[in-house]
């Protein structure tokens, strides 16, 4: 399965009555979400080993992140950088991109305050330079 039939899958996995499900029969539960979380981990190898993966399903797969948590850190924050670069000019990325750091770090933090005011402004041109750097400069990373 490709990066874009995974990202369909967890989809469609997402669309199932999971919380009827968590709250019914939990074992049945825990097994749906193996299975999802195994989706997960496969669309980011897939993504390592491809370049040229399509924009509109890491856009897509972004957008359900944000509905249930299964990506985290580094894969998110790689994510996010290839839609920046993809879509350089859609201020609604950054804003999103800008949510994700505030949940993830502290939004009183110096460098958080600078990308977030770059990208209130639309000084879109800057803030794409620097999105790839915020984890290091947020301290979230080494």
């Amino acid at each position: 399965m490709n990066f874009t039939e995974r990202v369909n899958k967890i989809e469609e996995m997402l669309n199932e009555d999971w919380f009827e499900m968590l709250e019914t029969n939990e074992e049945e539960y825990e097994e749906w979400r193996g299975r999802l979380e195994d989706h997960a981990e496969q669309v980011i190898m897939y993504y390592d080993q491809e370049n040229g993966v399509d924009v509109n399903s890491i856009d897509k797969l972004l957008q359900l992140n944000d509905e249930f948590p299964l990506l985290y850190g580094e894969d998110t924050v790689r994510l996010y950088i290839a839609l920046i670069e993809a879509r350089s000019e859609d201020k609604a990325v950054y804003d999103r991109y800008v949510d994700y750091l505030a949940a993830i770090s502290d939004a009183s933090h110096e460098q958080f305050l600078h990308f977030h005011t770059l990208v209130e402004a639309g000084r879109l041109e800057e803030a794409r330079q620097l999105a790839p750097h915020m984890p290091q400069r947020l301290g979230l990373e080494e």
